[in-house]
């Protein structure tokens, strides 16, 4: 029970509540519909690079913030959820006063930032209060923050079930009905309770286990000297390439699917986008649960490249689309869950936090880098749906190459 409430509940509350950096798309049309002028034009692309930005840095508060999170983690989360909290605020303030600068201050800045921080604060501490199982305890907070994105869009839109023909069975006003000029200060709210509670329950063990990997002392830990480490390197290279994947293929899947080569109906693309958020969070339950039986860990990463091509190669086949989305959503996820893990084997406990987030800049850097290169590849360079096919199965291949090799590097 001691476990439960101080690594699972608080865990599971923080990464839910700042999953809602996913739901940004429920926000941008009605952004740019509220602060464009007459005299100051504003685009849903220039509004939606605020997500474009607040990815980017979640990676960078993930990668810097990890000493504080090994040092402290009360402390950690405390700033963590101060920082996300002050930018919805923010954010709130640049839509009232139509300023899309203020916007990218605070979703793109402070709430990426805040979010980098809260994402690996939970996992050490899940991993130490259950380091029999430790694949499975980091990918719990990892899937609770896929779920916040639904959690989100369920707040700002409402339930609404049933239709005017029948009984609505259930129904539940949305965050929506108050407007876009104040939905923001409500979601900071709503989430500051559960969030501000989760930083005074979360609290590591008394004795941290140390038991397994090759741990550096803190004292002779220096980010100069772990982006000199190849392990270190080919791990971040498969995380960059992976989530780049990841971030080319989701966000034009609609599109595609759409396409008069594919042609799926509206019922058909709506089912398989439904679905899609499912299969992320499943991959990552699933392939943290496998990577804890295997022998070698690292081996669930070929497991997950090697699918990721193979259903991209039967992509040739248009028709094939709908269940590649499906598949690439569960090995985008499943990156993010296994990592820690692997990471722990490799270089011990001691300061995983730190390397973790240093991994997960390339998260930050994938985010601007993916859905660009798809779209450079489908519309500018006009090779359509074929050349997105073909670029990420080069991509996963060079990635199971990369993988290939970091498995021969010997501690």
């Amino acid at each position: 029970m001691r476990r439960f409430f101080r690594a699972v509940l608080p865990a599971f509350l923080l990464a839910v509540s700042v999953g809602q950096i996913y739901a940004f798309t429920n926000f941008s049309d009605g952004i740019a519909s509220y602060i464009s002028t007459a005299e100051n034009p504003v685009t849903k692309a220039q509004v939606q690079f605020a997500f474009s930005l607040g990815i980017f840095f979640l990676g960078m508060g993930a990668a810097f913030f990890g000493k504080i999170v090994e040092r402290n983690i009360r402390l950690s989360t405390l700033i963590g959820t101060s920082l996300f909290i002050s930018g919805l605020l923010v954010t709130q303030l640049g839509v009232r006063l139509q300023n899309l600068y203020l916007i990218y201050l605070g979703y793109g800045f402070l709430v990426g930032t805040g979010t980098g921080i809260i994402y690996i604060s939970p996992v050490k501490t899940m991993m130490l209060w259950f380091y029999e199982h430790k694949a499975i305890a980091a990918a719990l907070p990892i899937i609770s923050f896929g779920l916040g994105s639904t959690l989100s869009t369920i707040l700002f839109k409402g339930i609404h079930w049933g239709s005017e023909m029948s009984f609505a069975m259930f129904h539940m006003r949305g965050f929506e009905t108050y407007g876009i000029t104040r939905v923001f200060l409500v979601f900071a709210a709503f989430y500051a309770v559960p969030m501000f509670a989760a930083a005074f329950m979360l609290k590591k063990p008394q004795l941290e286990q140390q038991s397994f990997g090759h741990g550096i002392p803190s004292l002779e830990f220096h980010y100069r000297r772990l982006f000199k480490d190849v392990f270190f390197v080919r791990s971040w290279l498969f995380m960059f390439l992976n989530i780049s994947c990841g971030l080319c293929l989701i966000p034009l899947a609609k599109q595609m699917m759409k396409s008069p080569t594919v042609g799926y109906s509206e019922g058909l693309i709506t089912t398989v986008i439904a679905l899609s958020g499912l299969m992320n969070g499943g991959g990552r339950f699933l392939f943290a649960w496998w990577s804890d039986r295997l022998a070698r860990r690292i081996n669930i990463l070929l497991i997950i490249l090697s699918i990721s091509i193979g259903i991209m190669t039967l992509s040739f086949y248009p028709m094939m689309i709908g269940l590649a989305l499906l598949v690439i959503n569960a090995c985008y996820g499943a990156g993010f869950s296994v990592i820690p893990a692997i990471l722990a084997d490799n270089y011990g406990m001691t300061n995983i936090s730190k390397i973790h987030g240093a991994v997960l800049s390339a998260w930050g850097f994938a985010g601007l880098a993916g859905n660009q290169a798809a779209i450079l590849v489908s519309d500018k360079f006009g090779f359509g749906y074929m050349g997105v096919v073909t670029m990420l199965v080069v991509f996963y291949s060079l990635n199971l190459f990369n993988v290939m090799s970091l498995k021969r590097i010997k501690k």
